[in-house]
């Protein structure tokens, strides 16, 4: 799912009416895209139907769309670049397609590298300036934000939540970050550097040492995962462990 602007639910749109109201009576899916006949394209979002023993493991779907909601209004409010809403209703979103996530920007061969850095170098700033606002993302992998050419905006607020300045849950979105770039890019760090030098620099004071203070607390993580290692070699999420953990000590 891509990034979003806001636009204005009182504009007359007859196709992307039409596409909505099409896409609403169909059967339910989380995320459905809606490309309409003029070449733009939407995401409709709806709140997650569950299985008993997979809402025991992902917990309450209905909490998780409310907390994005949540999250989508309170960083709009801030000025915080994020994913817009143009239309909602109690159990959905609508919004528009802004761009690509990072992943899709680090792999694009028709972007160069200054702006793949450049893409990079935001998010790390968005992330900064939405820990200055006393918020944490809660789950910001890399897959959460995404490039419009200008800003690199939050999608995916499901675990929002307002957060101390400098606190567990803020250094908490920087180990996610972190792990999430070196599981999907392990040899390849250009991408998570240009990110954690705009976040050292754009956090509030004593975000860095909270991170580290956190990876301090995670040290029985990184020797569980060492040892499970061993048993599944081929897991990069396992391998992304030691190396997110070991890079943020030198925060």
């Amino acid at each position: 799912m891509g990034c979003v602007h806001s636009r204005s639910a009182l504009v007359p749109d007859p196709d992307l009416d039409a596409a909505l109201s099409k896409a609403l009576t169909d059967p339910p899916r989380r995320v459905r895209r809606l490309d309409l006949p003029d070449g733009r394209r939407f995401w409709l979002k709806r709140v997650e139907r569950l299985s008993g023993r997979l809402r025991l493991q992902k917990g309450d779907p209905a909490k998780a769309f409310a907390a994005e909601r949540e999250g989508l209004r309170a960083l709009a409010a801030a000025g915080l670049p994020v994913a817009g809403v143009a239309q909602e209703g109690l159990d959905w979103l609508l919004m528009p397609d802004a761009g690509p996530t990072l992943p899709d920007v680090a792999a694009d061969p028709g972007r160069d590298e200054a702006e793949k850095l450049r893409a990079f170098t935001e998010a790390g700033r968005s992330l900064g300036r939405l820990h200055w606002a006393g918020m944490a993302h809660g789950r910001p992998a890399v897959r959460d934000v995404c490039w419009d050419g200008s800003a690199a905006r939050f999608i995916d607020l499901e675990r929002f939540r307002r957060a101390q300045r400098a606190g567990v849950w803020q250094a908490a979105d920087v180990v996610m970050f972190a792990q999430t770039a070196f599981t999907q890019w392990p040899e390849d760090g250009r991408w998570l550097e240009a990110a954690l030098g705009a976040y050292a620099i754009s956090a509030p004071e004593g975000a860095t040492a909270a991170v580290r203070r956190l990876v301090r607390w995670l040290t029985p993580v990184r020797w569980l995962a060492a040892g499970l290692s061993r048993i599944r070699p081929g897991s990069r999420e396992l391998r992304a462990v030691g190396l997110t953990l070991g890079r943020l000590r030198r925060l």
